[in-house]
């Protein structure tokens, strides 16, 4: 696949030492965490190519250092309020690809979660860099709109910056959808990985026990990982 076409993966910092954890591995470091809740999902863009798979999307964008869930997945990121995200995990999986099953892509802890896009750019705990990293007007897979300035609805596109002409939600629909997306008055919530707990597997090792379908799967750690 060209580059370009696809984001890149993290080489170095916990994510790179996180990639492609083998399996036994990846359970001795989840064993404290058996009785924990896990959300999974089939990754819509993920490609099957030369044995490797690609994310061909923004959502989930592990540019920066960071895992972030911010602009793919609106229904399931309303099922909880921001603030009750916290130290639930998320799994994405692959969809119909000719490897058969639904394959692990990637795991994390959610460590923070924020309500709008303003707020995930104007807070503290996340690095510059890392928000330069995934900020849509710069880059085409970012899952982060930068907002204009520290006034006005956060919950409105008009306020934020217009993602990059190539960026893979530049249409109106899309991108617009990201910033306001609510459902039964719930907004999406921005997840963030705990980078010691956020892995990415781009060769697959594991399957979903269960065929995962349209929607979500929720778990345990301990169900899904066993020791």
């Amino acid at each position: 696949m060209n580059i370009g076409a696809y984001q890149s993966l993290p080489m170095n910092g916990n994510l790179a030492k996180n990639l492609n954890l083998a399996p036994q591995e990846l359970a001795e470091r989840l064993a404290s965490f058996s009785e924990s809740i896990v959300y999974s999902y089939v990754v819509d863009t993920l490609e099957w190519e030369e044995g490797r798979l690609y994310q061909t999307g923004s959502g989930p964008n592990f540019q920066g250092g960071l895992v972030t869930l911010c602009s793919c997945k609106h229904k399931m990121r309303t099922y909880r309020a921001a603030d009750s995200w916290r130290e639930v995990w998320v799994a994405g999986y692959t969809g119909s690809t000719n490897l058969g099953g639904n394959w692990l892509f990637y795991l994390m802890r959610v460590n923070q979660a924020f309500e709008s896009h303003r707020e995930f750019w104007e807070s503290d705990d996340i690095p510059e860099e890392t928000k330069l990293a995934k900020v849509s007007n710069l880059d085409k897979f970012g899952d982060i709109y930068e907002p204009k300035g520290k006034s006005g609805n956060p919950f409105l596109p008009m306020y934020y910056v217009r993602p990059c002409d190539n960026h893979v939600h530049c249409e109106p629909g899309d991108w617009k959808k990201d910033i306001r997306y609510q459902l039964k008055g719930r907004r999406a919530a921005l997840l963030v990985g705990d980078p010691e707990y956020s892995f990415i597997w781009d060769i697959p090792t594991m399957a979903h026990p269960d065929e995962i379908g349209r929607g979500e799967r929720r778990s345990t750690v301990g169900k899904l990982f066993p020791a």
